[in-house]
This record gives structure tokens, C-alpha cells and sequence, in this order.
């Protein structure tokens, strides 16, 4: 699970004594801070081979800001990727989000939008059923993600959609999978953005966990922060085969739960 709130203060409070001493890059609070709290010891290896992190260099709007994780191998039930830590390295809480990756998704790609809250590399972790950790990285020119206040009547329209969600599915050239879209209505406010007509912080409020299952299979769970943008999007590949029921399920950080259903057409039959 994500870190808790006080341990996440505590984290927030070492980054901001450790930028004090000198001019630290991006490289030096990953050392110093990130890698060590969630993977100790362990070795990384950095590079393509195995996953790309794709960001735009400049983002048009910090809040909204579109990243995609290509994998480069198949999903199979004796070598797999089953987790991926995403990061903003200067984000007040860094983890953007945890996915739990099963083999029957066949694909592990994924696709997501965040919000950044000034000039940062974006890191993707991924750990194999093995054990092995794998990195890549991006820079984005990005700032006030995380701050920029909702206007008031957006915020209300927002809030009254809690909750809702889409499903979109786009099969894949071969034929054997499809790419999901799941939708979520929900502002995710960080807290750190003020209210501009009482010029008071608006309370967090956002999207915690998502759990994907198809035909009663679990296919992804996605444990997130503030870092996620308003209105959470994520792309993933399944497998329909014959068709059936997506069950999406989202908690929030104010205890709220939904769950809806979705019916998938069987992929199109080879001509």
C-alpha cells in the first residue's frame, strides 16, 4: 500500500532539509531519498530494454500531463512484470501511483495522466515476478500541477460526478487483446490548492485505488495519490477472448467506493 500520511510528512520535510544543503539535482534526491525508502539495496537496472517512458519535454497543462509505459515483453504466467512505481521526484508526495500487474493483461503497457508540480524527471520502476527491478526515466518542463486552483462552479460540477465512469475498447492489430480505457469522474484535489473566494486550502479529496477485473479475473490494481490528474484516466490491455463483463471499482480518500460494470464484445474474428 501507499505510505501513510505522517511517514509521507516526515519524507516531505527530509526532501525540503536535503534541497537546503547546496543545489541538489534530480539524481542526487533519488539517490539520496526515493531509492532507498522504496527499493533499499536492491539493484536497478536503468535503460529501454524492458520498459520506455514516454512524457512530453513541455507539458501544455501541468495538471493534466500525458504519460505512457510501453512494455517490451509479453505478460505470461512464468516471467512477468507484476508491479510499477511511478515517480515525480520534485512532487510533494513523489509516488505517484503503485500498479499491481497480472499476466492475464498480456500486455503490460499503461498509459496515465499526472499532475507536476515543477521541472522534474518521471521515473517508472518496474519489479518482475522475479524479483528483478528495472528503470526508465523522462524529463518534463512542467510547474504548479499540484497547486493551481479548480474554478469554483467546475469544482461543484466535479464533485457532483464523483464516481461516474467510462469504458472505451480498441482492439489491437492482432486480433488477441484489446486496449481499455477506464474513465473516472473524480477532481482528485491535492490540498495544497486554495479556494478563491474563502482563500482557505480545499481539504484533499482524492482517488486511492482502482481494481480492474474482467470475467471475475483480476487484471490491474492501481493504488494512487495527488499526483494522479482530475479526472483519472488509465489505458491497459486484457484479453477478451469470447467477451464478457469489466468490473471497475474505485475507492477515494474520503471513504467513498463505486463499482461498475461494463460489457466487452469479443474480438473480431480474423478475415
Amino acid at each position: 500500500m501507499l505510505p501513510g500520511i505522517c511517514a509521507l510528512a516526515l519524507l516531505m520535510m527530509t526532501t525540503a532539509d536535503v534541497m537546503a544543503v547546496g543545489a541538489q539535482s534530480e539524481v542526487d534526491l533519488w539517490e539520496t531519498l526515493l531509492r532507498p525508502r522504496y527499493f533499499q539495496d536492491r539493484e536497478i537496472v536503468t535503460g529501454k530494454d524492458l520498459i520506455e517512458l514516454r512524457i512530453p519535454l513541455r507539458a501544455e497543462d501541468a495538471g493534466v500531463v500525458p504519460v505512457s509505459i510501453d512494455a517490451k515483453q509479453q505478460q505470461s504466467s512464468a516471467r512477468y512484470i507484476q508491479r510499477m512505481f511511478v515517480f515525480v521526484d520534485k512532487n510533494p508526495k513523489p509516488l505517484a501511483g503503485v500498479f499491481t500487474l497480472t499476466p492475464e493483461m498480456g500486455e503490460a503497457d499503461l498509459a496515465l495522466r499526472l499532475r507536476i508540480n515543477q521541472f522534474a524527471k518521471v521515473r517508472v520502476v518496474a519489479e518482475m515476478n522475479t524479483g528483478e527491478l528495472y528503470m526508465d526515466e523522462g524529463y518534463t518542463r512542467a510547474s504548479g500541477g499540484c497547486s493551481e486552483p479548480p474554478p469554483f462552479l467546475q469544482l461543484k460540477e466535479a464533485r457532483a460526478r464523483i464516481g461516474q465512469m467510462r469504458f472505451r475498447t480498441l482492439q489491437t492489430p492482432q486480433g488477441e487483446g484489446a486496449l481499455g480505457q477506464l474513465m473516472i469522474s473524480h477532481p482528485n484535489i491535492t490540498g495544497m490548492q486554495l479556494d478563491q473566494r474563502t482563500r482557505a486550502y480545499i481539504p484533499a479529496d482524492y482517488v486511492t485505488e482502482v481494481i480492474i477485473r474482467f470475467n471475475g479475473q483480476h487484471i490491474m490494481t492501481a493504488e494512487t495519490d495527488i499526483s494522479i490528474s482530475e479526472d483519472p484516466s488509465f489505458r491497459f490491455f486484457f484479453q477478451p477472448h469470447s467477451g464478457g463483463t469489466l468490473e471497475a471499482t474505485m475507492k477515494d480518500s474520503e471513504g467513498r467506493s463505486f463499482t461498475h460494470t461494463f460489457e466487452v464484445d469479443p474480438p473480431p474474428v480474423p478475415g
